[in-house]
């Protein structure tokens, strides 16, 4: 019930914003432009699959990715569609988000005892009129110790969840400093000492929005008045 109140206002939520139309010189926000051109080693070629972006390894740049398959331990990229399974035994909720094509972004062990972060980043023309940065993504950690985050021109984007999908969580963030400037985007997937597993971020449908982020305060209330909605919602129902 909870999950079904959640879905409704967001819905709304999204829906009372347009979004901005013209993504400046960014581009493949939603991972749709991937052409798959394979190396001859069970991988594909980064930029093709990747078009617009840029892959980082422990900061050294990365030229291949992998195709519906993910690293158990290293650092790296991957590109995966409907063909996509999991790879651990027991079921992933990560997979594919939207579209044809989702992204991931993995950090890892490259050596005994040390470890490398995963970033994919482009720069390009913030839009005019965009007040917000929304993507949908699914972080699976190895353990509490993982992280990813999202920087804009060199700075730190504070996050905020605004609806729960089946597979992933749609994150906004408050932009409005940076209307009109050209920028970096960075999507980070942060190693820590001691790593031994991967930890997977599955990203899609990054898009800059006219939208204004509610504060924290209003979108609890929002989420409460939800909840209780839908409650007699589903009451009805029955």
């Amino acid at each position: 019930m909870k999950t079904r109140a959640l879905s409704v206002l967001c819905y709304a939520f999204i829906c009372t914003g347009i979004l901005v139309q013209a993504q400046g010189t960014f581009q493949n926000l939603d991972f749709e432009s991937a052409t798959i051109v394979p190396t001859g080693n069970q991988d594909v070629y980064f930029s093709p699959a990747f078009p617009g972006w840029t892959g980082y390894e422990g900061g050294a740049q990365d030229v291949v990715a992998g195709y519906n398959a993910l690293a158990l331990s290293t650092p790296g990229f991957s590109i995966i569609d409907s063909s996509y399974r999991p790879i651990y035994s027991n079921g992933s909720p990560g997979g594919l988000i939207q579209g044809n094509y989702t992204a991931v972004l993995m950090s890892g062990a490259v050596g005994v005892g040390q470890s490398a972060d995963a970033t994919m980043a482009q720069t390009g023309l913030v839009p005019l009129g965009a007040n917000s940065l929304q993507f949908k993504a699914h972080f699976d950690p190895f353990n509490s110790s993982g992280s990813f985050g999202v920087t804009l021109g060199g700075q730190t984007l504070s996050l905020t969840p605004l609806q729960a999908g089946t597979n992933y969580t749609l994150y906004g963030a408050d932009i409005r400093g940076w209307q009109g400037k050209t920028a970096a985007l960075d999507f980070t997937v942060f190693a820590y000492p001691q790593q031994i597993n991967a930890d997977y971020l599955f990203l899609d449908s990054i898009q800059f929005s006219d939208q204004v982020l509610p504060e924290p305060g209003v979108l609890s209330l929002s989420v409460l008045g939800a909840l209780l909605l839908g409650g007699r919602a589903l009451g009805r129902r029955r």
